[in-house]
Parts: C-alpha cells; structure tokens; sequence
C-alpha cells in the first residue's frame, strides 16, 4: 500500500492544487453535519489494501482494520456517508479505481499523474518512507548515487517519488507486497527494500526478523497520504473534504493518530 512517495508538484501546480481544495471544501462543507444519511443513498463503495498493517489490514473476524482504516471510516462518518469498505491486493485496488470500479481508494502518496488522473483529497496523515538493509549490511544512504549498481526491492504500483521514480542508477525488484520484499531482502536477492517505516517495522516483527534487519538512518523521503477518487465523482469528493477539514479543527484526526502511536 498501502501505502510509497511523493512526485512534488510544481509551484503553479501547487497553486492549483489549493484552488482547487478551497473549491472542494467551499462545495462541501453544506454536505458536511447537515442530517442523516439519505434514506435512497447507496453505499459509496472504498477500496483499500488487505495487507499493509498497520495502516490497513485484515483482522480475522472483524474486517477492515488499521490506523488508515480508522482515519477514513471517522471522515466518512463525519461526511454522513453510508460506505463499504473492499479489501483486496493493491494493485488489484489500483486497477478497481482506474477502471471506475470504486468510488474512493485510499493510502495513496501523490504525483502528478495521480493528481492529474483522480480527485485527490487530503492529505489525511504522512508517513516515512525508509530503506531496510541485512543487519549485517554495510551500506550507507545520503544520496541515490549511494544506490549505484544495487538492486532496491519495491512493492508493485507503488511511488517513491519523483527522484527515486525516474532514477536509473540501480534496478527495481518489484513484489506484491513489503512481506515478500522483506523475505527476499533475507535471501540475498535484493540489496534492500524501500518503503513506509512503520509498515516494514510491523511486517518484521510479524515474521520474526525483526533482528535480520535494520534502517539506514536517513530517510528517502516523508510522504503525504491521499484519498482518490473517479474524476466523475466530484459530488463525494466535496463532500470528504469538507469531513477532513472538519475533523483537522476539531482534533479528530490527531486524536487517532496519536492513540496509534500509544497502542497500535
């Protein structure tokens, strides 16, 4: 997932980019608080990634769960939006919001094609995005160029930013998710894995290898996280941005931010 980095916009595009939330919220805020549900509205169906704790995953006998989970559930509830949320592979997901099949996928780090591409909302939280390395590694990280000739395990349909995105100085492995990268990292196939520190920390610990590993110090980079939507669904678009600024003022994402950082 759930979960990569940032292509920064341009400057104009930045411009933009906040017209066009102050355009989003302006249309949404009388959505927002104002009654119960419409009794004839369809569930706006959310699509997210079944694998990536501990943002968004699948809890055995209880469903969707996760910090992400928390975050979008709280703006959709906020936005009086009845919702089904829809675990699958991500690039599965990927392929359901390009296709139109969802109305928003959640978790995803933005880039110019994206913004280009879907309505983007948020951001709602951002994450580290790390480079894992055997704890025996000797390699260092301050640049890309530090990546030369070794080969970075990535997880499929994912952005890392721009920088690293278009870099060519090393060469991608690509996998389904951070679990298998984290396995082939153990096996000598990859010379280390990027992705979101928190998220490889947990699948470690999940798979007993927390001590085979370890983080270079420096980060590739802190990313934002986004909401997308179709392009043809700017009615619910509006309607959760006004919910994300609304629960910005109050608190309400911070305070379940923060009670993550206490007890996962």
């Amino acid at each position: 997932m759930p979960n990569a980095g940032p292509e920064p916009p341009s400057a104009a595009g930045r411009r933009r980019l906040r017209r066009r939330d102050l355009l989003i919220a302006a249309m949404g805020l009388a959505l927002v608080g104002g009654g119960p549900v419409r009794a004839d509205e369809a569930p706006w169906i959310i699509f997210c990634a079944d694998d990536f704790p501990p943002f968004c995953w699948n809890m055995p006998g209880k469903g969707p769960a996760g910090l992400d989970v928390e975050l979008v559930s709280a703006m959709l509830e906020r936005a009086n939006a009845p919702h089904d949320i829809q675990q699958m592979a991500w690039g599965r997901a990927m392929a359901g919001l390009e296709q139109g099949r969802c109305d928003i996928l959640f978790g995803l780090v933005p880039s110019e094609q994206r913004f280009r591409d879907f309505l983007m909302v948020g951001p709602f939280r951002e994450g580290e995005i790390a480079f894992a390395v055997r704890a025996d590694s000797n390699i260092t990280f301050q640049t890309l160029d530090d990546l030369a000739g070794l080969t970075v395990g990535t997880t499929q349909r994912n952005h890392y930013g721009e920088a690293f995105d278009n870099a060519t100085q090393f060469t991608r492995d690509p996998a389904r998710n951070d679990q298998l990268s984290l396995l082939k990292l153990l096996a000598g196939r990859v010379d280390l894995v990027v992705g979101n520190r928190l998220a490889l920390a947990w699948k470690a610990k999940q798979e007993g290898i927390s001590d085979k590993i370890r983080f270079l110090p420096k980060p590739l980079l802190v990313s934002s996280h986004y909401m997308a939507l179709p392009r043809d669904r700017g009615e619910k678009a509006a309607r959760l941005e006004a919910a994300r600024q609304s629960l910005i003022r109050d608190g309400g994402l911070d305070a379940i931010i923060a009670r993550w950082r206490v007890t996962g």
